[in-house]
């Protein structure tokens, strides 16, 4: 929605001023677009994936924005962003229940899926957005207990995280013979918990980062996770290409090459995008694709149109409805103010 977690955050819908990171809203603007053509196609039209650009990314920009050596402003930020996200997971898992309804029946019979509660939250699995705003809150929690037990300290620990999920996935595969996909790589813990650690950390170390050079290491990752899923692919015949390195490393090198150019894309359009309206095209494109797919079989041309380009015009309009939540925010608080009847 448009009222986002806090400034400079994940889902942040503020402007950017004159001292924001303006690399962080273009990487935000990126990743946006880079999750919708991930969930619709893109057909004839040519769309590179950068290595690293998870989703997870969002995490790691509000683990960054929520850092202070002084745990009593930490505290106030985690409790703003919390306050922030419980009405955006409410409002979402009304909307898009409407839209694709799920049978309520089916939770009181499936008994791990009280287990998968407390690890997932209460998601729909028809849709992207509750997941991530379940871990998200989730990753919050963890991580504000985890800093005050610690004062601050091991926080890096955490990163190690998806890897170890990695090293799961792969036991899961070898030994027992199973997918590497499972419903449980949308957790908290292995997604968001690293993720926001890691802009933590960042934010607390970055001068002694910032002395990297950042694009060297990043190209080297990429080179070698490469290898890593091509050897990986070949020795298990295509079944189980996997990469430590792009389970954290790829991800962390990129995400400290962007903020190494902090003006980067200061005062463009798609700046712009990424600080104001980044967080509800994550929300709201899952409910224009399950629209435009349900609509689909009855109309030939539309469905054409979704093979050739959806995620184009998924985007577009998923920016459409972002600008007008944001009028219309702007319209309620100002009909809000004292004075105004």
């Amino acid at each position: 929605m448009a009222n986002g977690i806090v400034v400079g955050s994940a889902t942040s819908p503020l402007a950017p001023s004159k001292s924001s990171i303006s690399s962080l809203y273009v990487l935000k603007a990126i990743l946006a677009f880079s999750i919708v053509s991930g969930h619709c196609p893109l057909g004839a039209v040519p769309w590179l994936q950068i290595p690293g650009l998870y989703v997870d990314l969002f995490f790691a920009i509000t683990g960054y924005f929520l850092y202070s050596s002084d745990f009593g402003k930490f505290s106030s930020r985690v409790r703003k962003s919390i306050k922030k996200i419980i009405p955006i997971i409410i409002l979402l898992q009304v909307i898009y229940y409407l839209i694709a309804p799920f049978p309520l029946e089916s939770i009181f019979k499936i008994y791990w899926v009280y287990f998968r509660w407390i690890v997932l939250g209460f998601v729909h699995f028809t849709t992207g957005p509750l997941w991530y705003m379940n871990a998200l809150l989730y990753g919050l929690l963890f991580l504000w207990g985890y800093v005050k037990v610690f004062k601050g300290r091991h926080v890096s620990i955490l990163m190690i995280l998806p890897v170890l999920w990695t090293a799961w996935t792969l036991i899961r595969y070898f030994v027992f013979h199973e997918s590497m996909d499972s419903i449980f790589q949308f957790n908290f813990f292995t997604r968001a918990v690293p993720f926001l650690a890691m802009g933590y950390w960042i934010r607390s170390k970055e001068e002694v980062l910032l002395k990297r050079n950042w694009l060297t290491l990043y190209l080297l990752l990429v080179l070698a996770s490469g290898l890593e899923y091509a050897l990986s692919g070949a020795a298990t015949g295509g079944g189980a290409p996997f990469s430590f390195l792009a389970s954290m490393p790829l991800p962390f090198a990129l995400f400290m090459l962007t903020i190494t150019h902090k003006e980067y894309g200061r005062e463009t359009l798609i700046e712009s995008i990424g600080a104001r309206y980044s967080g509800t095209i994550y929300y709201v494109h899952q409910a224009i694709i399950l629209l435009w797919k349900g609509i689909n079989p009855s109309c030939p041309s539309l469905r054409s149109l979704y093979e050739q380009g959806g995620a184009l015009f998924v985007f577009f309009l998923s920016l459409l409805i972002a600008i007008l939540v944001e009028q219309v925010m702007k319209l309620f608080k100002k009909s809000s103010l004292p004075g105004k009847n």
